[in-house]
């Protein structure tokens, strides 16, 4: 979305409510390979619905991570969601392409929930509306400044550039075209189930059309369990990792389990019939699933009465080398990888 530094490599970091992700990868004409990756908890209260409200913890915890992993990598790609950015599907008339910032910046005061001027804008023109039509489809970004500047200075106090700010939702799209390829033709959605909320995002014919934060996530079955077992929030967590994980737990924890399941499907349908709604598409035909609440037993069983879904694989086509990475641990890394994966393999100078 926003770029800075000349053409250097760099390194992909996800910076989430519950953990922080690295990613650092080689990416050539035959593709990628994964040179480095590490994960650590996000410190507490540091992170929430996007926005860093500790740039200093965060900033520490990239740099301790970095150290770890021995990159010699100083320039990085971050990835903004939740409340510091909006993605917006939005019709203009068709005009000479010098006047479309112009009219987008307008059109933008009709729709966003900030001043004009505390807002970076970017947009993308979708190439289904670049026929006969007598108006183009773009998709709005809007970037809310005092989030990005926070970002940019947790990575500055790591002593890291932050060289590309991306969007989550777009990175995901990133890492799935680099192992998937483009499927043309067909309308395929993303759902990244993080701790506090999740993401979805539609591609149709190769190219993201939708984006949107649903909030629901990990923690929603954290809670439940929390107050309806009357269990600590520590406790909780650990029984939701032991149901992820196969281990025995109470018959009553499955159920609520379960009942989570179907209020975070609901919220999940919700974002598919407004898709469905607003962009005039008959369907989404298929919906691969990351993130830390995908790791849920039930939960894709449950999605795909809805829309048929499967696990989204980084490393599906991402090559890794077993001398570096034991299979255990991609096996450990896979659910929570995606979107660094995804900023990892952008580059300097990408539209």
């Amino acid at each position: 979305m926003l770029s800075f530094f000349g053409n250097k490599k760099i390194i992909g970091i996800d910076i989430g409510s519950s953990s922080i992700k690295i990613a650092e990868l080689d990416v050539g004409k035959k593709g990628a390979s994964l040179l480095a990756f590490g994960i650590v908890p996000t410190p507490p209260h540091s992170v929430s619905g996007g926005d860093i409200s500790d740039t200093a913890a965060i900033g520490s915890a990239i740099r301790e991570l970095v150290d770890k992993l021995k990159t010699k990598r100083k320039n990085v790609a971050i990835g903004l969601g939740g409340t510091s950015v909006i993605v917006k599907r939005i019709s203009i008339p068709k005009m000479d392409e010098k006047l479309i910032s112009e009219q987008i910046r307008w059109e933008a005061e009709q729709y966003i929930p900030y001043e004009i001027n505390e807002v970076n804008l970017g947009h993308q023109i979708l190439r289904k509306s670049a026929g006969a039509s007598d108006s183009l489809d773009i998709l709005l970004i809007a970037a809310v400044q005092s989030h990005v500047f926070k970002y940019a200075e947790a990575v500055a106090i790591a002593d890291l550039n932050c060289s590309i700010v991306d969007v989550s939702g777009f990175a995901l799209v990133n890492c799935f075209k680099a192992n998937y390829g483009e499927m043309p033709g067909q309308t395929i959605a993303l759902l990244n189930i993080g701790a506090s909320a999740s993401t979805m995002v539609v591609v149709e014919n190769t190219e993201a059309v939708f984006c949107r934060d649903i909030p629901v996530g990990g923690l929603n079955y954290t809670i439940d369990l929390h107050k309806t077992l009357n269990m600590s929030i520590d406790e909780a967590e650990a029984i939701k990792l032991g149901v992820s994980t196969g281990q025995p737990v109470p018959d009553e924890a499955n159920k609520i389990i379960e009942a989570t399941h179907d209020v975070v499907c609901e919220e999940i349908k919700a974002s598919f019939d407004f898709f469905l709604n607003t962009a005039h598409s008959q369907n989404v035909s298929r919906c691969f699933l990351t993130g830390g609440g995908a790791k849920s037993p039930g939960l894709i069983d449950q999605l795909s009465k809805i829309v048929p879904c499967e696990k989204l694989d980084p490393f599906f086509s991402v090559k890794v080398n077993s001398k570096d990475f034991s299979k255990d641990y991609i096996n450990q890394i896979r659910d929570f990888s995606a979107v660094a994966i995804g900023l990892g393999l952008r580059q300097i100078g990408d539209e």
